[in-house]
């Protein structure tokens, strides 16, 4: 028999996502990439672009599970979608400033309130987002040149954010607790650990 002092002590540990993490991630990745693979799409603002419904699933799976979930759910539309892979930084940028600021505007006191402070961290996030899909197919693909994509893009952001933010913002206005920042970066998971 062992002694005390040399048996390995077990350490239980919290995994990385809880179980309704995987389970967003799974089923927001999987419409995602029904959508793009089925192209449920809205006709397009140039040739053989259009208006996808993956911010919809971005932006539900962000709020709900946390940067890690958006990662997972964007890089299985990303993998889906028509541009490939090389689409998935653009949409990381977007998942990483909505999970940056969203719980401090679920926190908000006052729905309409709440709602502005969501229709401009959607803005935002988009924004900065878009200048990776104006470099991608300015300089990468080659569909459109910078100073016509520029154009184009200042109406197709309009509509894009209108995707991004009407489904999940009558979600957060009409069950908010579904929406519930009930996640913390990766880094965050021991705090309450460690305060108790």
């Amino acid at each position: 028999m062992q002694t005390q002092e040399t048996q390995t002590e077990l350490i239980q540990r919290r995994p990385i996502l809880s179980a309704r993490q995987v389970a967003v991630a799974v089923i927001f990745g999987a419409i995602a990439a029904a959508f793009e693979l089925l192209q449920i799409t809205i006709p397009g603002y140039l040739p053989g672009v259009n208006f996808n419904f993956g911010g919809i699933w971005l932006t539900l799976a962000t709020m709900i599970g946390g940067p890690i979930v958006g990662a997972v759910v964007t890089f299985v539309d990303s993998i889906t979608g028509q541009v490939g892979v090389i689409g998935w930084p653009g949409y990381m940028i977007h998942v990483l400033i909505l999970a940056a600021f969203y719980p401090r505007v679920y926190r908000i006191k006052g729905t309409f309130r709440r709602l502005g402070a969501f229709l401009l961290l959607t803005a935002v996030a988009l924004f900065f987002q878009y200048w990776w899909w104006i470099g991608l197919y300015s300089f990468i693909l080659k569909i459109i040149p910078f100073w016509a994509q520029l154009s184009v893009q200042a109406f197709a952001y309009w509509g894009y954010l209108a995707i991004y933010f009407v489904v999940p913002a009558i979600v957060l206005w009409q069950v908010p607790k579904y929406v519930a920042p009930q996640w913390r970066w990766p880094w965050e998971r021991f705090k309450d650990e460690e305060i108790g």
